[in-house]
Order: C-alpha cells, then sequence, then structure tokens
C-alpha cells in the first residue's frame, strides 16, 4: 500500500470484519481473512495511521441506559454574524445530550441528534440549552419514533 487511497482486497476484507467486531483477536481477523496476524496487525495500524480507520470506539445502547427519546433537532442561526455558528459549535461540543451535529446547506444551519431520558428533560434541554445559545433563531424537532437498523458496511468491495 504506497498510496492513502489505494487499498486492497485484503484492506477491504480487514475493515469489514472490523465493523462486525471490532474486539476480534489478530488471530481471529487473520482467520478471517487469510493473512497472519502480525499482517493485519500492521495493515490495521496503518489504516489507522491513514486515516481510514477513524477511531476505535464502543456503541453503547442508549435506550438500555434510560434514554427513551431519541430526537433531531433542526437549528437555525442568524446569518448576519458568523461568529454566532463558531460560539454555537463550541456550545453544543460539550454537551452529553447532543450525540451527533452536522453543519448543513440549506434552509437548516445544523441537524443535532439529541438524546434525553424523557420528553420532559428533552423539552427542557432545548429551552434551556439551544434555544438559550446567542444567536439561535429557530429550532425545530422531530423524535424518533423507530430506529430502523440499516447495513453500514462498507460500499466498495474492493
Amino acid at each position: 500500500m504506497t498510496d492513502s487511497l489505494t487499498l486492497d482486497r485484503y484492506d477491504f476484507s480487514i475493515l469489514r470484519a472490523l465493523q462486525d467486531d471490532a474486539r476480534m483477536s489478530w488471530v481471529e481477523l487473520a482467520e478471517r481473512v487469510s493473512l497472519s496476524p502480525s499482517a493485519c496487525q500492521r495493515r490495521a495500524r496503518l489504516l489507522h495511521d491513514r486515516g481510514v480507520i477513524s477511531r476505535f470506539t464502543l456503541d453503547v445502547d442508549l435506550q438500555a441506559m434510560g434514554y427513551d427519546v431519541e430526537a433531531f433537532v433542526a437549528v437555525s442561526i442568524e446569518r448576519q454574524n458568523m461568529k454566532y455558528a463558531a460560539e454555537f459549535r463550541r456550545a453544543i461540543a460539550g454537551l452529553p445530550e447532543v450525540r451527533d451535529c452536522y453543519m448543513l446547506s440549506g434552509s437548516v444551519d445544523f441537524m443535532l441528534r439529541v438524546v434525553a431520558p424523557n420528553l420532559r428533560a428533552f423539552g427542557s434541554f432545548i429551552q434551556r440549552e439551544i434555544l438559550n445559545l446567542p444567536g439561535v433563531k429557530d429550532a425545530t424537532s422531530s423524535i424518533v419514533l423507530e430506529r430502523i437498523d440499516t447495513d453500514s458496511s462498507i460500499v466498495p468491495t474492493g
């Protein structure tokens, strides 16, 4: 692998296997992709160093932890003063209820994925934390009724 954008079939196999179970041992990974454990470890490290693997994380079931409300919140901010966007980004980065944040083009400036233990806590969070941020013009919420699992595996087959 000389080019950071060139991945071979082994790299794609390693990525698919790690997406299924990033906790598997190098030996288990080697068996799944038909390489030696040391080759798998070396390739995985290189994929990480090149930014193909951005991080290894733990996926927590938030509902099992008592967060029964998940919502998407579309936030619009005052466009006349761009410092509001920077302030907004800094402020929401420290809010544990905000699981994801995306800056968007179009009529909505930011889309947040927010979790809360219940509707009352969610409403309070929006009032207290989001609508009180400087420059926030509007926040519109859509409550998630059902999460539909999709195949988030790597699309290219390599």
